[in-house]
């Protein structure tokens, strides 16, 4: 638990019930996602594709990567953060990748996303570790850059100019990157 009990506490997911709320909450918040409704139109459709690829995405996080929830008081996800560690080669630089961040709606507004960020983002740090993630949205890109992201180019194969890929380098923890 966070020395300040003020700080909302951050937790693995660790039940079917979590689990199962946290795919329940990704499917919810990326189906309004201007990516996914670009590469997805239909509505239904888009919704069962999303099912599937986070059910799968929360697997892969929880088996090699890292995945940070918030949890709320019934110990369901408030919000939750995906990272994939993808293995690198012998000698390549170490590199995380954001695959998603969500907020509850119901907690929307509180700083819990950027607070899941800064969490993750210091323990990168103290590794010596990059940080990535693809920025769908001019208000998510400009949130990862006070972050110390720096766009990197559009995300391929899409060649929609909104979508950027961003990287951050790890950083000597101070008050900017050390978490809340």
């Amino acid at each position: 638990m966070d020395l300040d009990d003020s700080l909302p506490r951050i937790a693995p997911v660790l039940t079917s019930t979590q689990r199962r709320a946290a795919i329940a909450m990704l499917v919810h918040v990326f189906d309004m996602d201007p990516a996914w409704k670009r590469i997805v139109r239909w509505r239904l459709a888009r919704a069962l594709v999303l099912r599937v690829y986070y059910r799968r995405a929360l697997r892969v996080a929880l088996a090699e990567g890292r995945v940070d929830m918030v949890p709320g008081p019934d110990e369901s996800p408030l919000a939750l953060a995906l990272w994939f560690h993808p293995r690198p080669a012998a000698g390549a630089a170490d590199v995380w990748h954001l695959e998603a961040i969500v907020v509850a709606e119901s907690a929307r507004g509180q700083g819990l996303g950027g607070y899941l960020l800064r969490h993750a983002l210091a323990d990168l740090d103290a590794r010596g570790a990059i940080a990535t993630l693809d920025a769908s949205t001019p208000d998510s890109q400009r949130l990862y850059e006070r972050l110390g992201f720096t766009p990197t180019g559009p995300i391929p194969p899409w060649p929609w100019p909104r979508d950027l890929r961003m990287r951050r380098e790890p950083r000597a923890n101070d008050a900017g990157t050390a978490a809340p």
